[in-house]
């Protein structure tokens, strides 16, 4: 599913109108068309409601200027209309002609230029449905004066029990980041056009949105293809994973061959999970090389079906330099690797020298995780450098910590801007990159952006990022693009985990190799899904 920035959405709007002919007008009124319809639908009592809609002097209060008259005309709703704006000189031509419209209509128009009205909340605290017409995806930074106070309204009539409707975003929320920075209107269903927008996908605006829906308003489809965002899909998903099919030819090596370097003393289990994730995940074969000295205990938490091997460690058992040619090896012998989970003891040199040295030197798609991000992050431009000289595919994986050291960056400005960091890492290192997080980005040197809606609270456990790595490991070494690699093994690993959820009865508990485990049913239920068989939910 394509996501558009507002920037984006605003040059659709503008070659529509311009270059296929459609006048804004009535772009505005098949939007306030598809507001109507959906409270239709949602709302069996809509005839004669009492509705009040919150009108800003934009063209996001254009359409609930005419989303009033629609309402009024065709279900007989005792509707009122609230503009916060000074006077109609001061509303968007589009606004001003839906208001003279809904004045030769007769409906009941209030204005408020500034500050606090009893009389809105009084209006909006008597109303059935209540609908935010007040700010567009235009919106950025904090709501002041009378815009606070029509959304603190707004939001105290929804806890009395009216249904709240946003137009496009909720009022307050970034359309661009998601962010909010002050008073914002928590909706029960968000109307959005023709495009879903990245804000309402990430958090907290996608708490803040409710259900989304997306209302066809008579853009041109060849428009809408030429975005660079795309939230995944089952289908997607599904399209991108060799399939398991009968046949003669069917066999072990057709899936693949992961091999995974980590592990070191007190953190084995994070290779563990890594590989058997790989397994899981589909691949025909998995290696799990550990430092020697760990072997035997590698031997013995691993899944049996995991083919392990030692090598030369240090006296710390981490690997040791003198690893490397035995670890390129075994790279080349499979079709991907993944370097990091559980690596430890980053401030050792030769530790250090080993994973610069096989991340410049692997022959085979790789993905970078966890202690061996920290390696690179310690020079992070002889890091970004060694990663760019790579001919194999590459996916760094990090989390906001690891991504703000990657940077050179504290961890709250990652946050801040978490689209615009993981654009600016995937360009400075020349690589796929994916940053972890409630609404995981995945970012592509390109300038494409996939986000990822699944996973649950969860899965914020440890060795969780670990059954990602070999997730992804799998899909790499599947012969998958990289960015299509992190964006199904995000979407699948996020999926097992709310699958995992709900068998278990809550998140609470819930742990890395529950996730493991439900793999192989994130798999099936994407195939069914994108086969019609079940729907999404």
């Amino acid at each position: 599913m394509n996501v558009a920035t507002s920037q984006e959405m605003r040059e659709i709007d503008r070659r529509t109108i311009e270059e296929f002919g459609v006048p804004s007008l009535i772009l505005m009124e098949n939007a306030a068309t598809r507001v109507v319809e959906t409270l239709a639908q949602r709302r069996p009592t809509l005839r004669g409601a009492r509705v009040a809609i919150v009108c800003g002097k934009g063209n996001n209060g254009g359409d609930g200027l005419a989303i009033a008259r629609h309402l009024a005309v065709r279900f007989h709703a005792r509707v009122t209309v609230w503009m916060i704006a000074p006077d109609p000189g001061a509303l968007s031509p589009d606004a001003a002609a839906n208001l003279e419209m809904a004045e030769k209509f007769g409906l009941t128009i209030h204005w408020i230029a500034d500050g606090v009205s009893v009389e809105l909340g009084q209006s909006l605290a008597s109303s059935d449905i209540v609908i935010d017409a007040l700010l567009g995806t235009g919106f950025r930074g904090a709501l002041e004066g009378g815009g606070a106070s029509a959304v603190e309204a707004i939001n105290a009539a929804g806890s009395a029990g009216a249904y709240v409707v946003a137009v496009d975003i909720p009022s307050g929320a970034e359309a661009d980041t998601g962010n909010v920075n002050g008073p914002a209107v928590r909706a029960a269903i968000t109307v959005t056009f023709a495009l879903p927008k990245i804000g309402l996908l990430l958090f907290p605006a996608a708490e803040l949105a409710g259900e989304v829906i997306v209302g066809e308003i008579g853009t041109p489809p060849a428009l809408l293809e030429g975005v660079r965002a795309r939230a995944t899909s089952a289908a997607d998903v599904a399209q991108w994973i060799p399939a398991r099919i009968n046949g003669r030819d069917s066999n072990k090596g057709k899936f693949g061959h992961v091999t995974v370097f980590a592990g070191s003393a007190g953190l084995i289990g994070a290779a563990a999970l890594s590989a058997e994730s790989a397994a899981r995940m589909g691949s025909g074969l998995v290696t799990l090389a550990v430092p020697e000295g760990l072997l035997t205990a590698a031997m013995s938490v691993a899944n049996p079906v995991v083919m392990t091997a030692g090598l030369p460690q240090t006296p710390k058992q981490t690997f040791s330099s003198r690893a490397l040619d035995d670890a390129l090896a075994l790279a080349e012998k499979g079709t991907a690797a993944a370097i990091g989970p559980g690596l430890g003891g980053v401030k050792d040199e030769d530790l250090q020298k080993f994973v610069r040295e096989f991340v410049a030197r692997c022959p085979v798609p790789l993905v970078i995780d966890a202690d061996a991000l920290n390696v690179l992050s310690l020079e992070p431009d002889r890091g970004a450098s060694l990663v760019r000289g790579r001919k194999a595919a590459t996916v760094l994986t990090p989390h906001p910590g690891e991504m703000g050291r990657l940077l050179g960056i504290e961890t709250a400005q990652v946050q801040e801007r978490r689209l615009e960091h993981v654009r600016h890492a995937a360009e400075t290192y020349g690589c796929a990159v994916l940053l972890k997080g409630s609404r995981t980005l995945i970012a592509t040197p390109d300038g494409r952006l996939t986000i990822n809606t699944t996973s649950n609270p969860g899965m914020a456990t440890g060795g969780a990022g670990d059954v990602l790595t070999g997730v992804i490991a799998t899909l790499l070494g599947q012969k998958l693009a990289a960015g299509d690699a992190a964006a199904a093994g995000a979407y699948a690993h996020g999926l097992a985990g709310d699958l995992a959820v709900l068998s278990l009865g809550g998140a609470a508990g819930l742990i890395a190799k529950d996730i493991v485990d439900y793999l192989p049913k994130a798999i099936g239920k994407c195939q069914l899904e994108s086969d019609g068989i079940i729907s999404g939910s």
